[in-house]
């Protein structure tokens, strides 16, 4: 890998078929055979672009059949790098979005 992980995946998406279907199928074990560990209790969707589709993610306000939030909606955060791949994480989540993209950086210094 390069180091780039988001350049690294979306590269191997659009070259290798299978990976790309279980990428869809399977993100764990996908990421996995990159050499990638999913931090424990992280869930994992990639979504690959279609070109006549139009994609919006809704951030979650409450737990389904739960009242409404009395505190602040939760936050999200919106990464991107390099223009070209989007991150769209709970920021509760971020640790563990960093730790998944230290873990794909370590990869390639182990190579």
């Amino acid at each position: 890998m390069s180091g780039d992980f988001e350049r690294d995946l979306t590269k191997r998406v659009w070259t290798d078929d299978a990976f790309a279907e279980q990428v869809e199928s399977n993100p764990a074990e996908a990421l996995r055979s990159m050499g990638v560990e999913v931090p424990a209790g992280v869930k994992v969707r990639v979504v690959t672009q279609r070109r006549d589709t139009i994609y919006f993610t809704i951030p979650p306000a409450r737990v389904r059949q739960s009242p409404p939030p009395t505190a602040p909606i939760n936050q999200m955060d919106l990464w991107s790098s390099k223009g070209l791949f989007i991150w769209v994480v709970p920021v509760a989540a971020k640790f563990k979005l960093l730790a998944l993209r230290n873990a794909a950086r370590k990869e390639e210094d182990r190579s």
